[in-house]
């Protein structure tokens, strides 16, 4: 029998996340992100690793976008395609196909998953200034294409409920879209271009990310709820609870309360995470769903434009104005140059169930009154047809059924006795007393000629009226 310590110790060997890296030399990079008991430690002590657990030649060019969520993964690139895949527990993937249907580059992916299910809708936008959903619940179809930005889509952002999402494009402009009538709920112009939109976890409000700023507005009243100033331009953002993560291009990264940001600016910062600009930042938990209270989760992995992929540990970050560099608890280097990250709980959730329509409820006496009426019906036309159609029915003979066209049969025609038949036209020119007799000397009658015409009649009494001489037309 197992010990209760041997199985707390395989399940913390398990892995805790899946993390997906897209790069610039077009491959698709997975890792594994664990927490395991530490071999030289005697008092319980852990270690977080990351381990390689798979590399996929994703794109013909560089990726631009990826996406995960419960055990589905997806890149899009710019060859204007879209891959999927799948994730289990263990780290193993499984190629799902490939999605077409972009005019251009596959910039933003999300997808929407029911709570407690897996994912049933994949959102895309491209360059083209599309927005289309693909029914990840049955092999990724595509559902409805819509015109939303002119000059590409730069981010979006599915609600918990499913029913709305957030698009913001090249043209300054944030839409909202009913997702239920497929059309846009309204729009709007912002300032400056949105490169990032995240609900939070409540649906409230939305966070949207701008160069060097952060704003939370109210999704009912459309209202800012509040916004703050970043010290260096942000590449990457994460948001959970009332907790903001960003990522900077001078390669630090900044925790935010969003309540408190604006008087307060940062809670906590890794400084130096990476020595250049930070392309990807993510959150890693158990759940989906897990948090610390306001404090936000404690796990986060980001990803360098230097190739390095590192996992933190938010309890032991710095203070705001802490100059001295991180220590990450678990790195990895593949030498690839990072363009976006994101991560998905190792953890294998459920199908979502498939919307039943009720049955229309028959009524008690239907199939009475029906075949009621219809018993009526064949009485009522026997007795009202006459004795005389009855009688010709009886002597009339009866065709051979005529089925389709593979049970076509050929019925011949009954001729009467040749004595019996009468005369025909079609005779020979002898019969002269046949009453359609051609006839004699093979002449055809003649039409009878008509007088001259009523215009020509009424012309020349007029004209001798009126003395007119005719002339000639030369």
């Amino acid at each position: 029998a197992r010990s209760i310590d041997d199985v707390d110790a395989r399940r913390a060997t398990m892995p805790r996340a899946t993390v997906l890296a897209g790069s610039y030399e077009r491959f698709v990079f997975g890792y594994a992100h664990a927490r395991g008991a530490a071999s030289d430690a005697s008092d319980g002590a852990t270690t977080t690793t990351l381990a390689k657990r798979f590399t996929v030649d994703a794109h013909l060019a560089s990726v631009k976008a990826v996406a995960c969520a419960g055990g589905l993964a997806a890149s899009g690139g710019s060859d204007d395609l879209i891959r999927v895949y799948h994730c289990d527990a263990s780290g193993a993937m499984a190629d799902l196909g490939t999605c077409v249907g972009h005019g251009g580059d596959a910039r933003a992916l999300e997808f929407y998953a029911p709570r407690g299910y897996a994912p049933t809708r994949l959102l895309s936008g491209g360059a083209d200034g599309a927005l289309m959903v693909w029914d990840a619940s049955d092999n990724f179809e595509l559902l409805k294409t819509m015109r939303a930005h002119r000059g590409g889509v730069c981010a979006i952002s599915a609600h918990r409920s499913g029913k709305v999402a957030l698009t913001s494009g090249c043209d300054a402009h944030v839409a909202m879209w009913d997702m239920r009538r497929g059309r846009v709920a309204y729009k709007f112009k912002t300032p400056e271009r949105v490169e990032g939109l995240a609900f939070t976890c409540d649906g409230s409000e939305y966070v949207s990310r701008l160069t060097q700023k952060i704003t939370l507005t109210d999704v009912e009243a459309g209202s800012v709820v509040t916004s703050f100033t970043t010290p260096a331009k942000t590449l990457t953002f994460d948001a959970r609870g009332r907790m903001v993560y960003v990522g900077c291009e001078g390669g630090d990264v900044l925790v935010y309360d969003a309540r408190m940001a604006a008087k307060e600016g940062a809670v906590s910062r890794i400084a130096k995470a990476h020595p250049q600009r930070v392309r990807g930042l993510a959150i890693t938990s158990a759940k989906g769903d897990e948090t610390v209270g306001d404090s936000g989760p404690s796990a986060l992995v980001t990803a360098g434009s230097e190739g390095v992929v590192r996992a933190w540990d938010l309890r032991r970050a710095s203070g705001p104005r802490d100059e001295n560099p991180g220590t990450p608890v678990a790195e990895i280097n593949s030498g690839a140059r990072y363009t976006c990250l994101c991560a998905m709980p190792a953890e294998t959730v459920p199908d979502a169930p498939k919307p039943k329509l009720p049955a229309p409820k028959p009524r008690a006496d239907a199939p009475a009154k029906k075949q009621a009426d219809k018993s009526s019906k064949v009485s009522t036309s026997k007795d009202n047809k006459p004795a005389s159609s009855k009688r010709h029915d009886m002597k009339q003979k009866k065709r051979p059924d005529i089925g389709g066209d593979d049970d076509f049969e050929v019925v011949p025609e009954e001729h009467e006795p040749a004595a019996k038949r009468e005369p025909s036209r079609f005779d020979s020119d002898s019969d002269g007393d046949a009453p359609y007799a051609k006839p004699a000397g093979g002449k055809k009658r003649q039409k009878q000629r008509q007088g001259p015409a009523y215009e020509k009649t009424a012309t020349s009494a007029r004209r001798k009226a009126n003395n007119i001489k005719h002339k000639k037309r030369r």
